[in-house]
């Protein structure tokens, strides 16, 4: 009981002295509880709060499903779906009497033009693998992204973090993002610049993976940098990968 109440005494003259939150300031001790259901909300909201179709960006029922695919187990759902169909701008897919055949070639785009110099026009499917840095996701993300490009046919875009080994390990079909960093393609320290021979190096050493390269004009949040890594996260392969001269 001494402890409690020494404890209670020392927390509270705490709050009384500090300057920081008047809520402790004008509730000594009790205020705390505050900061300390704040500090659990998140918590609270996802295991009692949030229904499984609340969560953002991925609910909980999406999140079941993919953790289940990616274990192999069957994600049938019997009866139907839980998700409320009749809601207002409720996107589903119905079934048809008199289905329309589509050809497999309206599922694809070819880009590049004789017109304007193309020699080697490339077909694109209609839906890809957008920019994700190797750097920002790990080494089994990005194995594991351009192997489903090359399991579907579509291409996987690198982001401006250059084209490195597990981009071409795979053998999925690539697109070279170029930011304003011009890594894997330029050289130079505090300003960066092209470097026409690196560029070619990379796309030779990619054995004909790269199939376009995307270029990025300008960088809002960092203009004339490109993207920034901690030098904590740099290892090695994100050196090579960057700097191909590392």
């Amino acid at each position: 009981l001494t402890l409690t109440t020494a404890t209670y005494f020392i927390i509270g003259e705490n709050d009384m002295k500090q300057n920081q939150h008047a809520i402790r300031r004008n509730y000594p001790v009790l205020g705390n509880v505050r900061y300390i259901l704040e500090t659990v909300r998140p918590e609270l909201r996802q295991y009692i709060v949030e229904s499984d179709m609340d969560g953002r960006p991925f609910n909980r029922m999406d999140r079941a499903q993919i953790y289940t695919r990616a274990k192999g187990v069957d994600d049938t759902i019997a009866f139907g779906t839980r998700r409320n169909l009749y809601d207002v701008n409720t996107d589903i897919a119905c079934h048809s009497m008199w289905p329309k055949e589509v050809e497999k070639s309206s599922a694809r785009v070819n880009i590049g033009t004789e017109e304007f110099g193309t020699t080697k026009q490339y077909s694109a499917s209609i839906f890809n693998i957008s920019a994700m840095s190797y750097g920002a996701i790990s080494d089994n993300a990005i194995l594991a992204l351009n192997q489903g490009a090359k399991i579907g046919n579509f291409y996987h875009n690198t982001g401006e973090g250059g084209v490195s080994e597990f981009h071409k390990r795979p053998g999925g079909d690539i697109v070279w993002n170029i930011g304003t960093g011009y890594f894997g393609c330029g050289s130079g320290g505090d300003k960066r610049v092209f470097d026409p021979a690196c560029f070619l190096e990379t796309i030779d050493e990619s054995g004909g993976q790269i199939k376009m390269i995307e270029i990025k004009l300008s960088q809002g949040a960092k203009p004339g940098h490109g993207g920034l890594l901690p030098k904590a996260k740099i290892t090695e392969s994100i050196a090579k990968a960057t700097m191909p001269w590392f």
